[in-house]
């Protein structure tokens, strides 16, 4: 007998199987939750992030299938995101059918409304199985099913399904893993849709700046309608378009479907148009919206196939009266959509007559002119982020993560290369949380011995150990109200690992030697340069750890992956030299910035920062930074190329072409030893002894060899 268990309920012991839909593998478990939180800093859409968060749940779990859908702006219907392993008819199916909440009694719905997630054992038996379930369990072949809700706190956003062909109970701890990915899920889902609509807002409005402007410096009406079909389709991202105008003197019709326009005898028309909702936009002078999933509606679509319609509409004086009809074969159309999409509408039907255009227009230019410039500044604001200055994608969308994780108490790991400025984005996102009037305190915990970091951390009574003389309030404790940021986590010792879950997980610590539960309300932050995941599959790092500190992962990119944030950083930091040293410096030549853009900077950020300070303190600095004020070994390593190039090494065009193979081959050892010269040299930082060491040579051969490899270079060229 199959059983539905809610979330609420008791959870009995699960009998032995006798037939399992999907067994548990924890590496790759471990893995998939990973590569799930890294989507957050991904820059894509939600789309794609949907679709790569389906196909590690699923594959994760072992599942057949599986499906996610959210609800639409009004709460009202579930509609289809992304689906898993789905036919071709089915993925059909799925996209165009939106279950309404009120209308539908779906296991679907129920969890939507409830926010109660849903274990099914058997879809098909089930009592509680509705038609609805019945039909849907069938046509996609439903053994097994869980549902669980994606929630932000108590407000649900969608549903995630997955389900097996065969018939299984699900364990408790199947059900909390579950769990798990749901609440990972909609997170992501969250933070991205709202960096997603930020974005397309701001793309919406760039739109409209655009078709105003070309409505504005026209005086065709084939252009006008050109101007209007094609934004208003980029707007909504619909695939079909058409204005409808009523000539009511003449008693006919213009129609424009992007592609041609052609005059009809209304009547002729008419019976058509009738059936569909531009009749109804026009007789009640509104917004006209029919999707799937919506109320009771007998309107047909325009296009067979693209039943996700809106029709806006369009008045020009009192001689004509029109619509602009747009057609999607899925989706939703969103309230600002519609919004721009009517402002849009509004400026086309004024721009048909040229009397009132340039006042009507004029003024709609200024107000959208405004409102890109609001959205321009905060996206400025985002550029030069609480002291992290960067513009490139990666750390655009870091800059809205910080933005809207710091509202809530989630703990966060920060990853990243040393030098990535893994502690200004943790102050960063202190500043922007509840917690910035209170401390933030930052520990490294690679610094600290192991012994010592516990006392540090928890503190101590008097006589705990030999040197304790007295009592000593441990961080965890000073910290309380505020932020501790605890940098290189993956160093902490296994012991303390346990210890520090416990206070995690309990919220109270102990001091050591002493017996008293001391509450503790701290925001934490983590940080590390290390692979974590891979630390948990070796046994150095606590699995459970992993999953507590992982919650929201912000991967910061290396400086080399940032483009041309270098150059912003570089003459960022340049500035400051300059008034630190009372210099006057302008700038870098172009030769010395494709130095800097051809070096790999292994240390980063901070090693941008050390060579600049250098460069304004020891070096004879004109007007402007030149290839020759920059270190050696920065020049060096930046004239390696990248990988060896076999056009180099063999430059044969034809059969006939001759090569001194002795020539190429010493050619080819040079670029190698050069290449091995300058690694050491970068990861000494330019100490000759050091880089000797690491090569297990003498300091007199390490200078032997560069100035080889430095006469190699000269024949070279």
């Amino acid at each position: 007998m199959s059983r539905i268990i809610e979330q609420g309920g008791t959870i009995p012991a699960p009998p032995v199987r006798t037939s399992s839909a999907f067994s548990i593998d924890k590496d790759k478990l471990i893995k998939g939750i990973y590569r799930i939180s890294t989507f957050l800093t991904a820059p894509s859409s939600v789309e794609d992030i949907l679709g790569k968060i389906l196909d590690e749940v699923v594959d994760s779990m072992g599942f057949d299938r599986g499906i996610i859908l959210l609800l639409d702006e009004a709460r009202e219907n579930l509609y289809t995101r992304v689906v898993k392993n789905y036919s071709e008819e089915e993925a059909r199916r799925a996209f165009s059918v939106h279950l309404n909440l009120k209308k539908h009694d779906s296991f679907e719905t129920r969890v939507a409304k409830t926010g109660h997630y849903i274990a099914l054992e058997d879809s098909e038996t089930d009592p509680r199985t509705t038609e609805t379930d019945r039909k849907i369990s069938a046509f996609y072949k439903r053994g097994s099913t869980f549902y669980a809700p994606l929630k932000i706190e108590e407000d649900v956003i969608g549903i995630i399904a997955v389900w097996t062909k065969e018939k299984s109970r699900f364990s408790p701890d199947e059900i909390e893993i579950l769990l798990t990915f749901a609440n990972q899920v909609s997170i992501i889902i969250h933070i991205t849709r709202l960096f997603e609509i930020n974005r397309e807002k701001i793309d919406q409005l760039l739109i409209l700046q655009e078709a105003v402007s070309g409505l504005n410096s026209t005086y065709s009406i084939e252009r006008i309608h050109e101007i209007l079909i094609r934004s208003a389709q980029r707007i909504a991202k619909a695939e079909k378009a058409l204005i409808y105008f009523l000539d009511i003197e003449k008693n006919r019709v213009f129609i424009n479907d992007g592609e041609r326009g052609f005059i009809d005898d209304r009547n002729e028309y008419g019976d058509r148009v009738g059936r569909t909702i531009i009749r109804r936009a026009m007789d009640s002078d509104a917004i006209t919206v029919r999707q799937p999933g919506g109320e009771e509606d007998d309107a047909v679509p325009l296009y067979e196939g693209y039943p996700c319609e809106v029709a806006i509409p369009l008045k020009v004086k009192d001689r004509f009266k029109g619509v602009l009809l747009l057609g999607m074969k899925a989706g939703v159309y969103s309230r600002d959509q519609i919004n721009v999409l009517d402002i849009l509408v509004n400026n086309a039907a004024t721009s048909y007559d040229s009397a009132i255009m340039h006042s009507m227009l004029s003024i709609e230019a200024k107000s959208l002119k405004t409102e890109v410039e609001k959205l321009k500044e905060r996206e400025d604001f985002l550029l030069g982020f609480h002291n992290i200055l960067g513009k490139s994608k990666k750390m655009v969308g870091i800059f809205h993560v910080i933005e809207e994780v710091a509202k809530h108490d989630t703990n966060i790991l920060i990853q990243g290369e040393s030098g990535t400025g893994k502690e200004l984005v943790s102050r960063a996102i202190h500043r922007q949380s509840q917690r910035h009037e209170k401390r933030f305190v930052d520990v490294n915990c690679a610094a600290i011995p192991g012994t010592l970091l516990e006392s540090e951390l928890f503190g101590y009574e008097a006589g705990a150990f030999t040197d304790a003389r007295k009592r000593k309030i441990g961080l965890l404790e000073y910290a309380s109200g505020g932020t501790l940021f605890l940098d290189e986590i993956g160093d902490m010792s296994l012991p303390l690992q346990a210890k520090f879950l416990r206070m995690l997980e309990d919220g109270y610590i102990r001091r050591l030697g002493g017996n008293e539960s001391i509450p503790v309300d701290v925001r934490f932050i983590f940080a590390t340069n290390r692979d974590l995941s891979k630390m948990v599959a070796e046994g150095s790092f606590r699995e459970d750890l992993f999953y507590r500190i992982s919650v929201v992962p912000i991967i910061l990119p290396p400086l080399r992956e940032r483009g041309d944030d270098l150059l912003l950083l570089a003459r960022n930091y340049l500035e400051e030299f300059n008034r630190k040293f009372n210099k006057k410096v302008k700038g870098f030549t172009k030769e010395a910035e494709e130095i800097l853009r051809r070096y790999s900077w292994p240390g980063n950020v901070r090693e941008l920062k050390n060579i600049i300070e250098r460069i304004m303190i020891l070096r004879d600095v004109g007007r402007f930074i030149t290839p020759e004020n920059i270190p050696a070994e920065i020049k060096a390593s930046a004239a390696q190329d990248p990988v060896v190039q076999l056009d180099e090494l063999l430059p044969l065009t034809s059969a006939s072409d001759r090569i001194d193979y002795k020539q190429a081959v010493d050619r080819l050892t040079g670029k190698i030893k050069g290449r091995i010269l300058s690694r050491a040299l970068q990861l000494s930082g330019g100490n000759k002894t050091k880089a000797a060491q690491l090569l297990n040579i003498s300091r007199y051969a390490l200078i032997r060899e560069l100035k080889k490899a430095g006469k190699q270079a000269e024949t070279a060229t």
